[in-house]
């Protein structure tokens, strides 16, 4: 059990709140919750997978830009640190 009860209701009533609220954007009420569980399930895995479906277009169409360009500028990251070490150890040679 929580030390603090109280703060755990406040907590639950506001989560609440924003759970209620955001139903209320899918014209969602809570008869109909009750009436349709299932439909309702499926009602929101439906959205949700759309929403992921449009999200997944857009991180693919940025993802053909963003990822060569990253590996490239690993690849001359990791080139400028291996010929950092390589001059710092020839440097320790010639002393």
């Amino acid at each position: 059990m929580p030390r603090n009860i109280g703060s755990l209701i406040i907590k639950l009533v506001i989560f609440s709140f924003i759970v209620g609220w955001a139903l209320t954007l899918f014209d969602i009420t809570p008869l109909d919750l009750l009436k349709d569980l299932s439909g309702t399930i499926g009602q929101i895995y439906s959205t949700a997978l759309s929403t992921i479906t449009w999200a997944a277009d857009y991180i693919l169409l940025g993802a053909v830009i963003v990822i060569p360009i990253w590996a490239i500028v690993a690849g001359l990251n990791y080139l400028q640190r291996k010929s950092r070490r390589s001059m710092s150890s020839s440097s320790k040679n010639e002393d």
